[in-house]
C-alpha cells in the first residue's frame, strides 16, 4: 500500500490525470510526434542508431516510437508508476510500432535506477524534472551525471516559468513542485557540471486545418505579442515549456 499520498498520486497518475491529456486520434500523435521533432531532431538525427538511451518518466511512449521510428534500438524506458507502463505497451502495440527487443520497459524509481547504472550515451527527462524538490533535483541531476558516458547527452522538456500565464500549466497537476526560468535551469545544470548547448522555448507544431483556426492563431498571436509588450517579456516566451539539451 501507499505509505504517503505522493505515492498515491503517482500509483495512480494515468488514471487520475493523465489519461485526458492522452492524443485520442492519429492526428493528436503525429502532432506530438512532430513537437519532439521540431526542439529535439538536430540532436537525434546526429546520434549513432546504437545509442544506449534512458528515458525517465516515459509516459505513455511519445518519445519511445519517435525513437524507434527514427532506427534507435537500445532503448530503457523506466516510469514510476506502472499504469503508465502498460499505457505506453498498449499505445505502441495499437499503433503497430513493434518494440519488443529494442525497449526494455522498467517500473522503477528514477533515483534507484541511475545509481546502478553507467556510460548511457543520452539519457531523456521529458515533462518530469518539475515533480521533484529542489533538493530531489540537485541529487537527480547528480545521477544523472555520473549515469553518462563521456560525452553523453542529457535532453530535457519542463515547465517554463518564464511565461507569465505558466500558472495555467503548472498548477493543473498537483504533483508538480518545481517550475524554471532559463536562468535556473542554467543555475542547476553548470552546478554538477553539465555542458549547456542548448536552452529555448519550445517550438509548437501549427494545427491550421481550418480558416477558423488560422483567424484564431493569429487573433491569439496578435494578442500574445501586445501582452509580450507590456510587460516586457520575449514573445517567444509564451509556450508551455523550456526544451534544453546538455552534454557531460
Amino acid at each position: 500500500m501507499p505509505t504517503d499520498f505522493r505515492e498515491t498520486l503517482i500509483e495512480k497518475y494515468y488514471s487520475t490525470h493523465y489519461i485526458h491529456f492522452t492524443p485520442q486520434n492519429a492526428e493528436g500523435w503525429a502532432w506530438v510526434l512532430d513537437r519532439i521533432r521540431l526542439n529535439f531532431d538536430d540532436i537525434l538525427s546526429r546520434l549513432p542508431r546504437d545509442s544506449r538511451i534512458l528515458d525517465i518518466a516515459c509516459g505513455v511512449g511519445y518519445l519511445e516510437e519517435y525513437l524507434l521510428k527514427q532506427g534507435f534500438q537500445n532503448i530503457e524506458s523506466i516510469d514510476l508508476s506502472g499504469e503508465q507502463i502498460e499505457a505506453a505497451k498498449l499505445m505502441l502495440t495499437q499503433r503497430g510500432v513493434s518494440f519488443i527487443g529494442k525497449i526494455n520497459f522498467v517500473v522503477a524509481n528514477a533515483f534507484e535506477y541511475l545509481g546502478k547504472a553507467d556510460q548511457f550515451d543520452l539519457v531523456a527527462m521529458f515533462d518530469i524534472i518539475e515533480h521533484f524538490s529542489k533538493e530531489e533535483i540537485g541529487q537527480l541531476l547528480r545521477l544523472t551525471y555520473a549515469a553518462l558516458g563521456s560525452g553523453g547527452l542529457l535532453l530535457l522538456r519542463t515547465i517554463n516559468a518564464d511565461n507569465p500565464l505558466f500558472g495555467r500549466f503548472f498548477y493543473h497537476d498537483f504533483t508538480h513542485e518545481t517550475p524554471f526560468t532559463p536562468d535556473s535551469i542554467r543555475q542547476c545544470l553548470a552546478a554538477v557540471n553539465f555542458n549547456l548547448e542548448k536552452v529555448d522555448y519550445e517550438e509548437i507544431p501549427s494545427v491550421e486545418d481550418s480558416l477558423i483556426q488560422r483567424l484564431k492563431s493569429k487573433t491569439r498571436a496578435g494578442g500574445l505579442r501586445v501582452l509580450a509588450k507590456f510587460l516586457g517579456v520575449d514573445p517567444k516566451a509564451f509556450t508551455e515549456n523550456l526544451v534544453v539539451v546538455a552534454r557531460k
